[in-house]
């Protein structure tokens, strides 16, 4: 009876280590799991107390570290990370515990001399503490900092081309885009004797003085909020009230011209005598809108610009030509010189006048 005592008592024993060894080595398998998984999690995972002392700390192999693990237990954010990340830290843990909810932030932090991009989520795990999981977003961040950059960029180039309020409408809309604009005042200037003077110049320097001179104009053109159209040869065409309109848009042309006028002598050709210019202003209803799909160019239509460019070709050396229409709204605040009736080629004979000065 013994015997079978015993032999029942080591089977009984036989069978528990068995079941230990069998249980231990189903632990060893899912430590070695889970120790697989943090491994290929791409994420720092920190246990923080409310104060900010670390408690545990798993690092990510892709993510450098300023200081290893070893060190950081029983630390707190403020002796290891920078003032303004740590502050980061702090508000986040205190929020997330003070409210029982996620909480996220970003960061910027630099380890090792490179710069990195960070954003953590703060989850409450006990009454005082959290649990952190931080993911290095560089890449991302990296890579939209240079789609901001490409954009901006080519909103410029949009920019150079296209009114401000036209590129923000096309922003908006994939159509085509016109508008008409009731009252509007309309400026052509001409180079006198601009064929003539470039016969015996090199293209360069052709090029560097029409730049300058348009660059000019540019200048006066950006200072009234007038909207320069385009340059054809050596003719300058702008345009006020439009694209936005302004009650001011002749006044504004007006001042435009005469200072055109008061600006071309300081330029000419090289050898040559100084420039001058013939300038025609109209004003009336126009149509604007942009055309072209590949090449945009935004360009006005209308009676009122036809008057315009006719003013300038039937006017004189050095003197501003305005249409009656121009020289009605202006005319108490600025001195004319009637000129007469004078024959426009498609419409007859008009009155003009010449703009002298203000009053």
């Amino acid at each position: 009876m013994g015997d079978d005592s015993d032999a029942k008592r080591a089977s009984a024993l036989q069978a528990q280590l068995d079941a230990v060894q069998a249980e231990r080595a189903t632990l060893a398998e899912e430590a070695r799991r889970l120790q697989a998984l943090v491994a290929a999690v791409p994420d720092l995972i920190i246990r923080l107390r409310r104060d900010g002392t670390y408690l545990d700390f798993v690092g990510a192999k892709d993510i450098p570290v300023l200081i290893p693990r070893s060190e950081r237990i029983g630390r707190t954010v403020r002796e290891i990370l920078p003032p303004e990340v740590a502050t980061a830290y702090e508000q986040a843990m205190t929020a997330a515990l003070d409210t029982a909810s996620t909480q996220t932030f970003s960061y910027r932090l630099q380890i090792r001399g490179t710069p990195g991009y960070y954003e953590a989520r703060v989850v409450p795990s006990g009454p005082d503490e959290v649990l952190m999981v931080v993911r290095d977003v560089t890449t991302r961040h990296l890579a939209e900092a240079a789609l901001r950059v490409e954009k901006e960029c080519s909103e410029q180039i949009l920019l150079n081309i296209l009114p401000r309020a036209i590129v923000e409408e096309l922003k908006r809309s994939s159509g085509s885009i016109s508008h008409r604009f009731e009252s509007a005042t309309v400026l052509f200037a001409d180079i006198v004797g601009f064929t003539a003077a470039t016969a015996s110049l090199s293209p360069a320097a052709v090029v560097e003085t029409l730049n300058e001179i348009f660059t000019s104009f540019d200048a006066i053109a950006e200072r009234l909020a007038l909207e320069k159209i385009k340059t054809i040869g050596d003719a300058y065409m702008v345009v006020g009230g439009v694209p936005i309109t302004r009650p001011d848009h002749a006044e504004a042309i007006a001042e435009m011209a005469l200072d055109m006028l008061g600006k071309i002598p300081q330029f000419s050709f090289p050898g040559q005598r100084p420039l001058t210019l013939r300038i025609g202003i109209a004003t009336g209803p126009v149509v604007a809108g942009v055309i072209g799909l590949r090449k945009f160019v935004y360009d006005l239509w209308g009676d009122t610009v036809n008057v315009a460019s006719r003013m300038e070709s039937s006017g004189e050396p050095g003197r501003i030509q305005v249409a009656a229409a121009t020289y009605e709204v202006l005319r108490d605040r600025y001195r004319f010189e009637p000129r007469g009736k004078i024959p426009i080629k498609g419409k007859g004979l008009l009155a003009t006048y010449f703009l002298l000065g203000r009053t």
